[in-house]
């Protein structure tokens, strides 16, 4: 029994080990996306900044397409795990749609490896039905949330969709206007989103006033 739980054990070490692993090339491709491009990437560049071999980026990944990639779905995870985390423990509805609008353009979003790896998956998802899945399934989580709160604020489910879609436009548009064509801060960024979230809830407050003044008193 005790060579069985040692095994095991060794086991679990190993499986902590590959994954720590893995973690740390992906965040290495981002620094150095972050510093030449995507076009520029090549495998021996993450080795090199990893420290680690050519061949034990390859014993993780099988190409540059493949770790791009698997870059692209951390990315996604990380943000997902991060707004399920952070959202928990928020309960005013607002306060937890203006949450998950910064987490939409937190740092890791923001940075210059994700500002190259983020739109070239987007696009490639036209061709990629793996990736498109994945963008699909992103976009509907974020967009659920955004009904949920608009809901807990008082707007019917109509307008909660209607504000919900407005707000994933706001996503990607102000995205590229700060990351991209860089024509508005980031402090403009979250001050038009934030705008945007208390415009619509205090349209659905003063929907509930008007209603409550014509009832029958």
């Amino acid at each position: 029994m005790r060579a069985s739980e040692g095994t095991q054990e060794a086991k679990k070490d190993e499986v902590v080990h590959q994954e720590g692993m893995r973690f740390r090339l992906l965040a290495s491709t981002l620094e150095v996306v972050g510093q030449v491009g995507l076009e520029n990437l090549t495998i021996r560049r993450v080795s090199e900044s990893a420290g680690v071999s050519v061949g034990l980026v390859h014993h993780h990944f099988q190409n540059k397409g493949d770790l791009v990639h698997k870059t692209f779905v951390y990315l996604i995870r990380r943000v997902r795990e991060q707004l399920t985390a952070g959202r928990r423990g928020i309960l005013d509805p607002v306060e937890r749609m203006k949450f998950t609008a910064d987490m939409c353009f937190n740092d890791e979003v923001m940075s210059s490896g994700a500002a190259n790896v983020w739109p070239h998956m987007w696009s490639s998802s036209a061709h990629d039905e793996g990736v498109q899945r994945l963008c699909t399934a992103f976009s509907r989580r974020l967009r659920s949330n955004f009904i949920y709160d608009l809901r807990q604020a008082g707007c019917d489910q109509t307008m909660a969709t209607i504000f919900a879609i407005q707000a994933m436009a706001l996503v990607h548009g102000l995205w590229i206007e700060h990351r991209v064509a860089a024509t508005i801060s980031l402090d403009e960024v979250l001050g038009v989103f934030h705008g945007v979230i208390d415009n619509a809830t205090n349209q659905s407050w003063k929907q509930s006033m008007r209603k409550l003044s014509a009832l029958p008193h």
